[in-house]
C-alpha cells in the first residue's frame, strides 16, 4: 500500500482568541452595494463616487503592470475590496495583535482562492493607496517570492507603491518622505546584515527596527533601478537569474553587479547624500486615464453579513466571524451563504465532520461557491487519513463524492490552482486515471508556479508512471537552497527512492 504525501495547501490558518463579539446592527443594516469593474469586486456602504474613484485607481495600476509584464503576470484569483465608509467602521475588521486591532489605514490579504483589500474610504488618501499598491505588488511579483531575499521584495514593493498614472504612462519610484527622514537620522545597516533579514528577524518584526529595514531596502532598490550608474540598471535582471540558480543573496548580488558589498555600501551612502531620487517612467500602449466600466447593485443584509464574516475568517478572527453567519442563518435559513461561512469556520477549527455536514447543507440550498466544494472535498479526504498529510486509496463510495466535489469546484472556477492540485493528487492516490492526475497537477503548477509543494505531487505522479527521469528533474528543482527545508527534505527522500532498484521494478 503506497502512502502519498500532500503538501500544506490550507488557504488560511489559525484560530482567533477573541470571543463574545456580536453583529453591529448599525453597520449591517446600512445600504451596502457591490460595484464591479473588469477585475475587482468592491463591497461598500460608502459614497458611490468615492468607490468609483477607488476602482479606477486600482484598474489603472493593474493595467499599467499588465502592459509592462504581460497578462500572465497579473492573472490571479478574484480580487475583492471591502471599502468601509470610515476608519471607525473598519476597526472591528482589522487583524489582531496581542488581542487588539492593529493600527492600519488599509491592508491586503492574499489567498489562493481570493485576494482581499480592506480600507476606509474617508481616509483613502495617497498614503492609503501606497499601502494597497505596496501589497498588490507582492501579489504581482509572487513568481519570484521563493527566490528573492526579503530586502528586494520589500524594496520593489516600495518602488511600485508610489504609482501615479499620467495619460499613456505612469511613474513609480517617487521619493518617500518618511524613509528619507529616517535615513537622514540613522546610519545605514551593513549590506550583509540587510541581506540576512528574513521574516523571523527582529529587524523585520520589531516595530523600532522595521522602519530602517524598509527605508534601506527602498534606497538600495531605487539606487539599482534609477541611480546614476547605468551598469546597475543593465545588470538588474541578472540578479534574479543567479538567485534561481541557487546562489546566496550575497553571491548573486556581487556577481550580478560586479562589485563588493563594501564598495556598494559606499556607493549607497553617496547616493543618499546626493539626494537626487528620480522617478521611473512607465510607458504603456494604452490610455490609463480612459473611463472604466463600473456597475453597481444593492446586496441584501444576508449577503452583507456573509461578506463581513468572510473577511473576519480570512484574518483568523473566527470567533468574531461566527455571529455574522449565525445572524444570516436566522434571517434567511434557506440561503446557502450562512452555511458556507459556518462550514469554513469549522474547517479552520479542524472539525472536519462538522465542516462536511454544514457545507452539505449549503449545497442542498444551491451553493455555487467553488471554495465550499473544494473545502468539503479537502475535509472528506482528511477524514480518510490515519496520519496528517498522508493518504492511501479511498473506498469507492467516498471517492465518488470527493471527486465530484473537486470537479464541481474546478467547473465553477477553472483557474483555482488548489482544486486542480487536489484533484490531481486524489487521482494519483486512487490510481484509476494517472493521465488525468498529471494533467491537473501541471495545470495547478501553471496557475501557481510559486507553490513549490505542487512540484512534489507531480514528481510522485511521474514516479507512479515510471517516468523516473522526469521525476528526478522535477525533484532537482526542489533541492536548491531557497526551498523550504521540509520540502527539500521530502524531495531528497524521493530522489533516493528513485535510485533504489525496487522503485524501478515493473
Amino acid at each position: 500500500m503506497i502512502r502519498y504525501l500532500l503538501g500544506a495547501i490550507l488557504l488560511c490558518s489559525g484560530i482567533s482568541k477573541a470571543g463574545g463579539e456580536s453583529v453591529p446592527a448599525a453597520l449591517v443594516e446600512r445600504h451596502w452595494f457591490e460595484a464591479r469593474t473588469a477585475h475587482f469586486h468592491i463591497y461598500s456602504c460608502g459614497a458611490t463616487q468615492e468607490v468609483a474613484k477607488l476602482s479606477a485607481r486600482l484598474e489603472q495600476f493593474r493595467d499599467a503592470y499588465a502592459h509592462l509584464a504581460g497578462s500572465n503576470a497579473v492573472a490571479s484569483p478574484p480580487i475583492v475590496v471591502l471599502a468601509f465608509p470610515d476608519h471607525e467602521a473598519m476597526v472591528p475588521f482589522l487583524p489582531l495583535y496581542q488581542d487588539k486591532p492593529v493600527n492600519l489605514a488599509a491592508f491586503f490579504h492574499r489567498g489562493s482562492d481570493e485576494n482581499l483589500i480592506v480600507l476606509a474610504l474617508a481616509t483613502s488618501s495617497s498614503s492609503t493607496m501606497e499601502i494597497i499598491f505596496h501589497e498588490y505588488t507582492h501579489l504581482l511579483l509572487r513568481h519570484n517570492d521563493q527566490i528573492w531575499p526579503l530586502w528586494l521584495k520589500e524594496g520593489m514593493a516600495e518602488i511600485y507603491a508610489t504609482f501615479e498614472p499620467f495619460g499613456r504612462g505612469a511613474r513609480i519610484g517617487k521619493p518617500i518622505a518618511h524613509h528619507l527622514r529616517l535615513l537622514a537620522k540613522e546610519p545605514l545597516m551593513p549590506l550583509a546584515e540587510l541581506f540576512g533579514v528574513d521574516h523571523d528577524s527582529p529587524q523585520y518584526n520589531e516595530r523600532e527596527h522595521q522602519g530602517m529595514f524598509y527605508a534601506e531596502s527602498w534606497l538600495l532598490t531605487h539606487c539599482l533601478m534609477s541611480g546614476v550608474n547605468p551598469a546597475h540598471k543593465a545588470r538588474f535582471g541578472q540578479l534574479t537569474v543567479l538567485l534561481r540558480l541557487g546562489q546566496t543573496p550575497e553571491q548573486a548580488f556581487t556577481n550580478a553587479f560586479h562589485t563588493t558589498l563594501p564598495a556598494m555600501e559606499a556607493e549607497l551612502r553617496r547616493y543618499l547624500e546626493h539626494g537626487q531620487f528620480e522617478s521611473l517612467p512607465l510607458m504603456v500602449n494604452a490610455d490609463l486615464s480612459a473611463p472604466r466600466s463600473f456597475a453597481t447593485h444593492g446586496i441584501t443584509t444576508v449577503e452583507t453579513c456573509f461578506r463581513l464574516g468572510d473577511e473576519l475568517v480570512r484574518i483568523d478572527r473566527l470567533d468574531a466571524a461566527e455571529p455574522y453567519f449565525l445572524h444570516a442563518r436566522k434571517l434567511a435559513p434557506a440561503s446557502p451563504l450562512p452555511f458556507e461561512g459556518l462550514g469554513l469556520i469549522a474547517a479552520q477549527r479542524h472539525k472536519s465532520e462538522e465542516a462536511v455536514h454544514l457545507l452539505k447543507e449549503s449545497f442542498q440550498r444551491g451553493s455555487t461557491n467553488f471554495l465550499s466544494y473544494y473545502v468539503s472535498a479537502h475535509e472528506r479526504l482528511k477524514l480518510t487519513s490515519n496520519s496528517p498529510d498522508t493518504y492511501t486509496t479511498v473506498k469507492k463510495e467516498v471517492a465518488t463524492e470527493i471527486r465530484a466535489e473537486l470537479q464541481k469546484s474546478v467547473a465553477l472556477m477553472p483557474d483555482f490552482g488548489p482544486a486542480h492540485h487536489m484533484l490531481g493528487f486524489f487521482e494519483l492516490v486512487q490510481g484509476e486515471d494517472p493521465k488525468a492526475a498529471e494533467e491537473h497537477l501541471k495545470r495547478a503548477i501553471q496557475l501557481e508556479p510559486e507553490n513549490q509543494w505542487y512540484l512534489l505531487s507531480l514528481a510522485q505522479a511521474q514516479m507512479v508512471g515510471k517516468n523516473f527521469d522526469a521525476a528526478r528533474r522535477t525533484l532537482e528543482s526542489l533541492r536548491l537552497p531557497y526551498i523550504e527545508a521540509k520540502l527539500r527534505s521530502h524531495a531528497e527522500e524521493l530522489i533516493k527512492e528513485i535510485g533504489h532498484p525496487a522503485a524501478r521494478q515493473p
